[in-house]
């Protein structure tokens, strides 16, 4: 998948995608550091799946990756996860939403 592009203060920027993975149903949070985050989504049957994000801020970008734990085809569950999480943030950044943790 795609990286995700980015500009601004990195900080900021993977503290919101933090908050946007913490606010996605069936998703637990493993690891959060300031440049890698892991966690863990449970389909609707059940099954776990793992979402990580890797911040460079030098190449302004965040690597990607969706994976299910078991099988060898998701039906396009992990790809239809990620874009979620792009579109949520994009909209976050341009001003269109506000982050799940932000006061309203």
């Amino acid at each position: 998948m795609a990286p995700f592009h980015t500009s601004g203060d990195p900080v900021t920027l993977f503290r919101r995608l933090r908050d946007v993975v913490a606010a996605m149903p069936r998703t637990h949070i493993v690891t959060a550091t300031d440049d890698y985050l892991h966690a863990v989504c449970r389909t609707r049957v059940g099954f776990r799946d793992d979402l990580e994000f890797r911040w460079c801020p030098s190449e302004g970008v965040a690597h990607v990756t969706s994976a299910s734990r078991v099988g060898l085809f998701d039906c396009g569950v992990n790809r239809r996860r990620v874009e979620r999480v792009r579109r949520m943030l994009e909209a976050i950044n341009s001003g269109r939403a506000s982050a799940p943790g932000d006061a309203v």
